[in-house]
């Protein structure tokens, strides 16, 4: 793996919090950020990939909505999309 050096500017606040987070993990600030930017980008490659997906099969009927929206309260506590509180058993 090749290593290059970037020099990024960032909110003071943003830069506490991620030198704090850093520390508690025992993680350089270098080493925090990397793997914080490699998890971003492998989220947005897969909605990138959802995106492509619903383009060629189209959106879900409300059935196959209303089973992900099911899904996802069972395993999050939350609906995608509502203002929904956690679940008071997800825990």
């Amino acid at each position: 793996m090749s290593l290059e050096r970037v020099t990024i500017t960032i909110p003071s606040e943003t830069l506490s919090a991620v030198k704090g987070a850093a520390e508690r993990e025992g993680l350089s600030l270098s080493a925090w950020l990397s793997r914080a930017a490699e998890h971003a980008a492998k989220i947005e490659a897969g909605l990138a990939a959802a995106e492509e997906v619903l383009a060629e099969v189209g959106p879900p009927t409300p059935e196959e909505q209303q089973w992900v929206d099911d899904f996802m309260e069972k395993v999050t506590g939350t609906v995608p999309g509502t203002e929904t509180e956690p679940a008071a058993d997800a825990a």
